[in-house]
């Protein structure tokens, strides 16, 4: 019974967002409050709770509700053709962005992330790629910095070329 259960696709996403919900709710409630704005209504711990609760409610739904037998959707049927090495390929790139961000700067890492990404998906068309990448970069640097107003970082590799201190 338990096995037939994990191989229910949409018990497992509904059990996989229960555990998500559960850990997002314990960072929600772990979240600080202003000493000065305890007794207000809204906090910051409203909407991320508010969150944790409605992921909780529809996750025992996805979990609690009963289907046919017949309509059951089975993982291992479901997963058979899935083509697993872009996305392996994809999840290693993730890392190694994380690692590269602080080396080269907001730029340069998120413009190979997404050029390396559309290779990686099949499309072969490179100056197509190139000017996708550099504008989606552009138009992401131009709202972060100039419209709200975040700090990016150019890079420990920008300021050494530079002679700026960090």
């Amino acid at each position: 019974m338990f096995v037939s259960l994990l191989d229910n696709k949409e018990r497992v996403g509904g059990l996989l967002l229960l555990v998500f919900a559960l850990a997002y709710l314990r960072a929600a409630w772990n979240l600080p409050l202003d000493p000065s704005a305890s007794d207000e209504m809204l906090t910051p711990r409203t909407l991320p709770m508010g969150l944790a609760s409605a992921m909780i409610f529809f996750s025992l739904l996805q979990l609690l509700a009963r289907r046919g037998v017949e309509a059951e959707a089975r993982i291992s049927e479901t997963v058979r053709d899935f083509q697993w090495s872009p996305m392996l390929l994809l999840i290693a790139m993730m890392a190694v962005y994380a690692q590269l961000f602080s080396v080269l700067g907001f730029a340069p890492s998120s413009f190979l992330f997404l050029f390396l990404g559309f290779l990686i998906l099949g499309e072969r068309r490179i100056l197509f790629s190139v000017m996708v990448a550099a504008g989606l970069v552009l138009f992401l640097w131009v709202m972060l910095t100039q419209v709200f107003g975040l700090y990016l970082d150019s890079g420990d590799l920008f300021r050494v070329i530079l002679g700026v201190a960090s």
